[in-house]
């Protein structure tokens, strides 16, 4: 009975711990290991890969360490399609701060797109400027011609089509960002569904905001789409909204929303 009523502040402490962990993890390869990287990597696409890589080891040692302090269940469903396949976007729903770190500690060749103040963050913008991560506050020309770049590379390209992290409860709708990327650069597109319950780490909500049990994760990866195989119309306006209408609907489905 005394372990039970130090459940919680036991998980606050090491929630505060692990977070902060985050932010010095971050600052330190930023000092250290990346200018290590670049000086003996030679060309920018190596070095950038290089970088994401690391990053990649670092975020599976994060997530490994929230399930041994016990912050977090983890639960993976046909994780090995994350990694089987290159050169495509990866598409998922957005409950919580973790999503990200989530697909990057299961990908090796992520990349992804950023705000703007992440880019600029005094802790992690060095981080993310050293992987070459892509801003979101390019021209459109440019954000397309980085993304194409990027999947040229063999990187999958993460991005979460709310734009950013939706409220529990409430229904699924995209930005079309996503469907432009992939109509016009006939990218397919990798389907993932991410589920937390009880909820934490949502919109608005402050780290030390814990859930009053053990938060468990699911990750779904599901199909991957060919979308030139699904540009039947003649205006690409039309196949962008049938797109985003079809992927909605698929998320609808699958988190009981529609």
């Amino acid at each position: 009975m005394r372990l039970k009523h130090l459940d919680y502040p036991w998980r606050l402490a090491a929630t505060g711990f692990c977070f902060a962990f985050l932010f010095a993890g971050g600052a330190l390869l930023a000092l250290t290991a990346f200018p290590a990287i670049a000086l003996v990597s030679g060309p920018e696409p190596v070095r950038r890969q290089r970088v994401q890589y690391l990053i990649h080891l670092m975020f599976r040692f994060y997530i490994r360490m929230l399930m041994v302090l016990r912050l977090i269940d983890l639960e993976i469903e046909n994780a090995e399609k994350l990694s089987d396949g290159a050169g495509r976007l990866v598409i998922a729903n957005h409950p919580t701060l973790l999503d990200v770190v989530l697909l990057m500690a299961l990908d090796p060749r992520a990349q992804c797109i950023v705000k703007k103040e992440l880019w600029e963050n005094r802790y992690l913008g060095s981080v993310v400027r050293a992987a070459g991560y892509i801003r979101n506050d390019l021209e459109p020309e440019a954000l397309l011609a980085a993304c194409g770049a990027a999947m040229a590379e063999g990187n999958s390209l993460i991005v979460f089509p709310e734009g950013t992290r939706s409220q529990p409860g409430q229904s699924i709708r995209f930005r079309r960002g996503f469907a432009n990327i992939a109509t016009l650069l006939q990218s397919d597109i990798l389907l993932v569904t991410i589920t937390c319950d009880p909820s934490t780490l949502t919109k608005g909500e402050a780290w030390w905001t814990i859930p009053p049990a053990r938060p468990r994760f699911r990750v779904a990866v599901g199909e991957c789409l060919e979308v030139a195989g699904m540009l039947d119309s003649e205006y690409r306006s039309i196949a962008t909204r049938k797109l985003v209408r079809f992927i909605e609907g698929y998320y609808a489905e699958r988190l009981g929303n529609a």
